[in-house]
């Protein structure tokens, strides 16, 4: 869901406009008490000389290992980035972020089948000319290998920079590195640059793409009062001739019609595999926080206010990537997306209730049951819920939502990038990516809403969750 609260739009606007102008010379870093870091040497200043081959060496041992069929089916799925609907980038260096970014997602991420590539960089001493492609060793051959997307295959580390020394000059003086965290350019601490700043290194935001994912993200505000009537908040919506999420909704009180669509969500083993996932998607910490960058958070499960289409976003995008993804063994869940005069109870508002006119939240099938699972911690930390019982939980009327006469009206399934009612549910995976960079925007309002609700927010957004207690 998306709320923003007048006094802090300010505030959300410098914090995106922050995050999509990334500059590579930018090596600021925030202290504060317990979350003070230490800046890091770059990746240019900590190279080593490719001569030296003691250090060489000694470097080569973090590359991550890969069998041989990885390598090769990993690389065909580099070379054709529009068979799974990512962005075919001209500028080499966007195109080996996104590869990297889009098929692994966070380092720690635990759906993936092979360990994230390394960045190899290759630095020309007598230009500012740099270089840097995917790494990874064959455990096949046990030779080092580097993905080029001028080649038609796998190239040898030592080929690929005799390719760049021949066509630089047959330069002498080569620097090398190698980089198994989220830094991309030369000026990247390799370790301390941020996830969501890697994924907004993928493509060049200009300032009318910042403005429209900020008007997109008022247009979807989801917070309703009280008193309103949902059907109130869509006629900002302008009707599309290929129809939006909302559009194509249908009438939650249709059992025929609902049990059909419910049939299209994407299916995973069992019941065990979805509860085991659940906890793994709820508890993965891999955002650095908007306010203290040292500090690891998770998705803002616990601001439930809003940012619901951001949460979505993330769990599947950054942790299942595009569709088809090689490297998971596990496919993208579907998107649920509920609409009415929508009222949930939580502990995690001052009013013990958050009201909505939409929600959304990630959905999986059992194959063996047929039955549908919502993957919706902000509902229900401990389990998936059935669809059914999220839709009680979403529109209830006991507690201290008693006389909000709620009700879940409408509701969609999308299994696509789109990531808000107004969206077709076949969107691009830009936006989609946009879309997961405002969760920052809602990390900082959870951190405040910790402290507002007396509780200690470096442990409830660490170690000690909620649900934990």
């Amino acid at each position: 869901m998306l709320h923003f609260p007048t006094l802090r739009y300010t505030y959300c606007m410098t914090a995106v406009f922050s995050i999509f102008t990334y500059n590579i010379s930018h090596a600021s870093n925030i202290s504060h008490a317990s979350h003070s870091i230490t800046p890091s040497q770059t990746i240019y200043e900590t190279s080593i000389k490719w001569s030296d081959k003691n250090s060489l060496y000694k470097l080569l041992e973090s590359t991550p290992k890969w069998n041989d069929d990885a390598v090769k089916s990993l690389f065909q799925a580099y070379l054709n980035p529009t068979r799974y609907e990512l962005p075919l980038l001209e500028n080499a260096q966007q195109y080996n972020i996104q590869f990297i970014n889009a098929f692994w997602g966070p380092i720690n991420n635990p759906f993936n089948k092979y360990p994230r590539p390394a960045k190899a960089f290759i630095f020309l001493n007598a230009s500012t000319a740099y270089f840097m492609a995917p790494l990874v060793k064959n455990i096949a051959d046990n030779n080092y290998y580097v993905f080029d997307k001028k080649q038609t295959q796998p190239i040898l580390l030592n080929d690929w920079i005799n390719n760049i020394r021949s066509a630089n000059g047959n330069q002498t003086s080569i620097l090398f590195n190698i980089c198994n965290g989220y830094g991309n350019f030369p000026s990247d601490s390799c370790l301390e640059k941020g996830y969501r700043e890697e994924a907004s290194d993928i493509q060049e935001f200009s300032k009318k793409d910042i403005k429209e994912a900020l008007e997109h993200a008022k247009l979807n505000n989801a917070h309703r009062d009280v008193n309103e009537n949902w059907k109130h908040r869509i006629s900002r919506f302008k009707k599309t001739k290929n129809e939006s999420i909302l559009e194509s909704s249908i009438d939650w009180r249709d059992k025929t019609i609902r049990y059909e669509l419910l049939n299209t969500v994407v299916a995973w083993p069992n019941y065990k595999i979805i509860k085991e996932n659940f906890e793994k998607i709820r508890d993965i910490r891999y955002f650095n926080d908007p306010d203290y960058p040292s500090f690891q958070r998770r998705i803002s499960w616990l601001y439930p206010d809003d940012g619901c289409w951001t949460r979505a976003t993330a769990v599947i995008r950054d942790l299942f990537g595009p569709y088809n993804n090689l490297n998971n063994d596990l496919p993208r869940p579907s998107k649920v997306f509920g609409f009415g005069n929508l009222c949930a109870n939580t502990s995690n508002n001052p009013r013990g209730k958050v009201t909505w006119w939409y929600h959304t939240a990630p959905i999986i099938r059992d194959a063996e049951t047929n039955q549908t699972y919502v993957l919706d911690p902000s509902i229900n930390p401990y389990a998936p819920i059935t669809m059914e019982k999220w839709a009680e939980e979403i529109a209830s009327n006991d507690r201290r939502c008693t006389g909000t006469n709620s009700s879940l009206d409408e509701f969609n399934v999308c299994t696509g990038y789109g990531t808000t009612p107004d969206e077709q549910c076949q969107n691009s995976y830009t936006k989609e990516t946009v879309s997961m960079l405002l969760q920052s925007d809602y990390q900082s309002l959870e951190r405040e809403r910790q402290t507002e609700l007396g509780r200690d927010a470096d442990a409830v957004l660490g170690n000690l969750p909620p649900w934990l207690n």
